[in-house]
């Protein structure tokens, strides 16, 4: 959500659905008359909706779309070491060898499960490469050892639900092949006490044994408790869920996707076909109002509903439904497949003679995940556009969309990449001031920069300096190595747009030249690299692989381009900078990440942009291990299954794919010309709304606006500006409004 004052979208009328994504445009004459119906034409109303259709209509939490229906996720992450694990010191790392063995105790809340897997990170160090065949040895509650293959850092080894208890669970972990050794990070409560601020939660559940098994003592220290990265994994249904339809409609679609006029709704039933499954427990609530737009005000509380029926006596033309589920101790889903609905009602046209022949407007998105914005009138916001001369630095730019390359340009330039070490301090700060601020001196153990996070941050945060939201997205293929990317906001574009400000480069359609996004490059990196539906397995990654896959490309073939600025200060990585594939001959061969496209296997997200205002909870020394914090929004499709050690799955585009700077209205007819403009917007740091009404300028923070027609045409504008002055994209719609005779 954006920072108060909040216009978020929290439903999507399905009258207005078409044009989610470029809004919606219509150039065409329209009419609406008194003589249309008459007042007491009692009119019928049929609709219904499949799973699918159901599905990406709404929002929801722990479900998805499977076999033509709506079920459970039956996804279930047991850890305690995400929120600190990342650090690169020394004593946030242990060994794994011949007569060490380490374990660790993870609580189950629930059982049965169909299926589980241990997930962690693991580094070899002999043999020094994931697939040169190191074992690993695990013991599940004293169960029969299994022996697993080290193929990616993250391991998924199946353990059998039968070793598998509710309550404690005890994993022992040591090397299959006495000549092997490995490397293991460690969360450590220090960084709880002193980067978050927070009493430690470990509790001592992770142990290590030097003598094979005779002794034991917590991992870490007395004074700084570690945790290993061992998780599970588990199908079992044991997360609530919800589901919030869109805003229905009971009586007749809008003139021209907008313009409403009174209707008296008699009856209506909603009825969900629901497969329950035992155990299951379900509540419904429901709420109305007469706006597609509930922001704009003047609908009711959420409230419990029985049955399927309206109550009688009401009389809003918009619901919405929510249906909670609770698995309880089942070990089988519901299914939701599909929605109807039946309702009655009569129209009022009162007197009314309208003609519409032009709208523009953009149906808000809204998405089942949180995402907040930072406010960029932040005074450390505005320090670090001042210190840096910013200003300057976007000098003579006519569009922002210049702005923003120029901005990319400058982080580029600021330093060369380098990849901390040991020997620095864990790079924690999320303040771009303060990455620029070491010295480049060599051997300074404040040496300005870092690696393409800091990249990443400097250039987010110069983009909000201007009222430009700016989030931060991860990627990687193939197992060394991944990037991370920025995705911004362009008001010229209307679109997010990703941006590398590491390579000062970006990516765009040859054929219509509009830069694209992350989830638009992955969409054609599957296409490309896994066509016909292959799914993407990476413990299949190799070097081998990945080569074989890329050395099949050719580049002219490919319906992208990429838009290189020539900025970049990252020499040794740029020197052969190739993007559809590894670079050839260089030191950095085997590595596999800042290749935007080429790296657009795995795709993460960032829950937020605010890290000025809100310190955590934020991932440690992030990219510096393979990212297994648990409150990334992961995306997964038929091809890029759920990676088994995070916890957030984003399957839908809008998602995480809102309009921004956009406004979806409205209007309502009153009678003797007169109108209310119902408003809602998605715009970070909102200040008001600009009406136009036949070129006079109005000015207001209210979402709901009445307005007299004159006799004639009419044409309303409305914009969403922000507290920084920048104005968003203009909806619009022309009345012709002929007054009833006498």
């Amino acid at each position: 959500m954006t920072l108060k004052p909040i216009f978020r979208i929290v439903l999507i009328s399905i009258a207005s659905l078409a044009g989610i994504i470029n809004g919606y445009s219509a150039d065409f004459e329209n009419s609406y008359t008194k003589g249309l119906f008459k007042p007491d034409t009692l009119k019928s109303k049929v609709e219904s909706w499949t799973a699918a259709e159901l599905w990406a209509k709404s929002v929801s939490q722990n479900l998805k779309l499977e076999d033509n229906a709506i079920v459970l996720e039956d996804n279930l992450l047991i850890e305690n070491d995400a929120v600190t694990l990342g650090s690169i010191r020394s004593e946030a790392w242990d060994t794994l060898s011949k007569g060490r063995v380490i374990r660790k105790v993870l609580e189950l809340p629930v059982l049965p499960a169909k299926n589980a897997w241990i997930s962690m990170l693991i580094y070899p160090m002999l043999p020094a490469e994931p697939m040169s065949g190191g074992k690993l040895e695990f013991r599940v509650n004293g169960n029969k050892p299994i022996v697993y293959e080290l193929r990616h850092f993250w391991t998924s080894v199946p353990v059998p639900a039968a070793y598998l208890k509710k309550g404690r669970n005890l994993i022992e972990l040591r090397v299959h092949n006495q000549n092997e050794k490995f490397r293991i990070p460690m969360a450590l409560s220090s960084i709880i006490r002193n980067v978050i601020g927070q009493p430690t939660s470990f509790t001592g559940n992770s142990e290590r044994s030097v003598d094979n098994g005779k002794t034991w003592k917590y991992a870490g220290s007395s004074s700084n408790i570690a945790e290993y990265p061992i998780r599970l994994k588990m199908q079992a249904y044991a997360k609530k869920a919800w589901l919030q339809t869109p805003v229905i409609n009971l009586a007749d679609k809008a003139l021209s996707e907008v313009m409403y006029f009174p209707v008296n709704v008699e009856t209506a039933e909603i009825k969900p076909r629901i497969l329950n499954a035992e155990g299951s427990k379900w509540q419904t609530r429901i709420r109305s109002g007469n706006t597609h737009l509930p922001e704009a005000g003047g609908w009711t509380v959420w409230h419990n509903f029985e049955g399927s029926t309206l109550p009688a006596g009401n009389n809003h033309r918009f619901v919405q439904l929510e249906y909670s589920i609770d698995p309880g101790t089942g070990n089988s889903t519901p299914r939701i497949t599909g929605l109807d609905l039946k309702s009655k009602w009569r129209a009022n046209p009162k007197d009314a003679n309208i003609f519409i022949s032009e709208v523009k407007n953009y149906p808000l998105i809204r998405s089942s995940f949180d995402f907040v914005h930072e406010n960029p009138e932040l005074p450390e916001l505005q320090e670090f556009r001042k210190q840096f001369k910013l200003d300057q630095v976007v000098e003579g730019a006519t569009t922002e969309w210049e702005k923003i390359k120029r901005l990319g340009a400058w982080t580029a330039a600021n330093w060369d990449w380098f990849l901390p070490n040991s020997e620095f301090e864990d790079l924690l700060s999320w303040d771009a001031s303060k990455i620029l601020s070491g010295q480049a001196a060599p051997g300074n153990l404040s040496k300005k920069g870092g690696n393409c996070l800091h990249y990443a941050i400097v250039f987010a945060q110069a983009c909000q300096s201007f009222g430009i939201p700016a989030r931060i997205v991860n990627t990687n293929y193939a197992i060394w190595g991944g990037h991370e990317l920025v995705e911004v906001w362009s008001r010229d574009y209307q679109k997010w747009i990703m941006a590398d400000p590491n390579f000062d480069t970006m990516f765009y359609d040859k054929k219509t030249g509009i830069p694209l996004n992350i989830l638009e490059l992955h969409n054609l990196f599957l296409k490309t690299y896994y066509p016909g539906g292959e799914i993407i397995d990476r413990d299949k990654w190799s070097f081998e692989d990945r080569d074989r896959r890329a050395n099949r490309i050719n580049p002219k073939d490919l319906p992208i381009a990429m838009e290189a600025g020539g900025k970049a200060f990252s020499g040794k990585i740029t020197k052969d900078y190739v993007w559809w594939k590894v670079t050839p001959n260089t030191e950095n061969s085997g590595y596999s990440g800042g290749y935007g496209f080429y790296n657009t296997a795995e795709v993460r997200w960032l829950p937020r942009s605010n890290w000025l205002s809100q310190k955590s909870p934020l991932p440690v020394t992030h990219g510096r291990t393979h990212w297994g914090w648990d409150g990334y929004y992961a995306w997964t499709d038929a091809q890029t299954p759920e990676t088994p050690e995070h916890r957030f799955y984003v399957r839908r585009p809008s998602d995480i794919y809102s309009n921004l700077f956009q406004v979806d209205f409205a209007a309502h007819y009153i009678q003797n010309g007169e109108i209310q403009l119902d408003l809602a917007t998605d715009s970070p740091g909102f200040d008001h709304f600009k009406i136009v009404l036949n070129g006079v300028e109005i000015s207001t923070k209210v979402r709901e606006s009445k307005f007299k027609l004159s006799s004639g045409i009419n044409i309303i504008e409305i914009y969403p500006v922000d507290a920084m002055g920048n104005t968003g994209a203009k909806s619009m719609i022309k009345i012709n409004y002929i007054p009833a005779a006498g």
